[in-house]
């Protein structure tokens, strides 16, 4: 009887493969026409035009990384964003629409940017596009969604009145409506406006200065007094909902209690919140200058058991490439906010996750990749390793240790939040639809091989095993 699994492959991938919901410590995995034909718990005799043998190192999906800015500064753009996502395993990334040169809130905007991607990206990407604020951006929802936005990404918090700004309430829940009629997801970054300028100008007058200082400007509570009302707007509308770069424990767990009232709401984490605290500033300044704020070593233990747990749902970047001089300036609250980490995340995260923090590789898969791609409608292409879905993998060696130099990194940004980390976890090969795209050494797609992506209607997610 026929196999489909013994058709010839344009690839064949051997080493410890992992799925979201299987291991097969000496699996193969097959794929032709850049879609993955096969996932076997053993290797085949069958032809493989290509062969690559990972050993004992991990055969992963490749990353899906939903937070990216390719164009908050000019200085990178989406070719060296995509270029440094490509060699740290990133094979999805989901572009944020606050640019420098304006948010991604009309039509004429989104097709401009598209067009960029498809000129530049080593990738495949997706695009987040926003609302203006003035209530005359609520028209433009549904012919941005009808361009294949993946996402509208809203603030709570003014950091530019032009370039990042806040969505008043009202205009919030009425976006949220409209945004609901579309099926498709609203990003949320979460931080009550009211009470962190009400300490920012605090901290000015008082002369105060040091690196701890940006905490005090956001304690907690401006976390999570913003995701609370948020919740209350996505309950009313019935909007998917989603939180950007959650950093207290405490915000997790209200958006677990609306989970369970019927709320549709996931979450999200940076590595920079599980693998630095507040105490890192005192070295790195403002370098370490995020939006929120790095917090204790409590909070950060409690994101790891969240994470774990399932309760945060995935892990994005938050990849944002300013050039160190905007990271220099003498007070911390006149810096950006905000670093590069496309291309460090799966390498550090893995890293703490496998050696330190006992999840599972599978427990990773669906933190970096499955739970992304079915959040934001990518799950019928993206997220796993499964027959028909693209062929997006990573080859991760758990034990290859190497000192992250951002220099070195593949971004434009030229340095790293994470400069003089040890790590273990070194991509070793990236392949994207089915082309090595990385090969431990150097990049070789070329720029224009990305794809755009548009969403497809949510499908039910997979039912998560051990």
């Amino acid at each position: 009887m026929f196999d489909p699994e013994d058709l010839d492959a344009d690839l064949s991938v051997t080493g410890h493969v992992v799925t979201s919901q299987r291991e097969y410590p000496r699996g193969e995995v097959r794929v032709r026409d850049g879609r993955v034909l096969a996932v076997r718990e053993t290797p085949s005799d069958a032809p493989a035009a290509e062969r690559v043998d990972a050993g004992g190192a991990y055969v992963l999906p490749g990353v899906v990384d939903p937070h990216v800015h390719c164009l908050s500064h000019a200085g990178e753009g989406i070719e060296a964003a995509t270029r440094s996502a490509a060699a740290g395993g990133v094979t999805t990334l989901l572009e944020m629409p606050f640019d420098e040169a304006g948010p991604v809130w009309s039509v004429d905007a989104f097709r401009d940017k598209r067009a960029a991607v498809l000129r530049e990206a080593h990738v495949d990407v997706g695009m987040y596009a926003t609302v203006e604020p003035g209530g005359q951006g609520i028209a433009e929802i549904p012919k941005l969604a009808a361009e294949g936005a993946a996402c509208f990404k809203l603030s709570t918090f003014q950091t530019d009145p032009r370039r990042f700004p806040r969505t008043p309430d009202g205009e919030m829940l009425d976006a949220f409506v409209e945004i609901a009629r579309t099926g498709l997801r609203v990003c949320v970054h979460a931080e009550n406006d009211e009470i962190v300028q009400r300490n920012l100008g605090r901290l000015r007058a008082s002369g105060a200065s040091g690196p701890l200082l940006h905490g005090v400007s956001r304690p907690p509570v401006a976390e999570t007094a913003a995701v609370a009302a948020v919740l209350e707007f996505a309950r009313a509308s019935g909007v998917h909902l989603h939180f950007c770069h959650v950093s207290t424990p405490h915000a997790v767990d209200l958006v677990q209690w609306h989970r369970r009232t019927g709320t549709s709401v996931t979450t999200e984490v940076c590595p920079h919140y599980l693998t630095l605290t507040e105490q890192d500033m005192v070295r790195g300044g403002a370098r370490l200058k995020y939006n929120p704020p790095l917090r204790t070593p409590a909070e950060t233990d409690g994101l790891w058991h969240r994470l774990r747990s399932g309760a945060l749902d995935m892990v994005a970047s938050d990849h944002a490439p300013w050039p160190l001089a905007l990271k220099q300036r003498d007070h911390v609250l006149d810096n950006a906010s905000g670093g590069p980490g496309v291309e460090t995340l799966l390498p550090l995260v893995a890293d703490a996750a496998l050696h330190e923090r006992r999840m599972t590789p599978r427990e990773l898969v669906r933190s970096l990749s499955t739970r992304a791609a079915h959040a934001f409608g990518l799950g019928d292409r993206k997220g796993d390793l499964r027959p028909g879905l693209d062929g997006d993998l990573v080859i991760l060696d758990p034990d290859a240790e190497w000192t992250v130099d951002g220099s070195r990194l593949r971004s434009n940004a030229g340095w790293s939040p994470f400069d003089g980390m040890r790590a273990r976890g070194r991509v070793r090969c990236t392949v994207s639809r089915g082309e090595v795209i990385w090969d431990g050494d150097s990049v070789r797609s070329a720029a224009g091989r990305g794809r755009f992506l548009a969403p497809a209607p949510f499908p039910a997610p997979p039912e998560e095993g051990g």
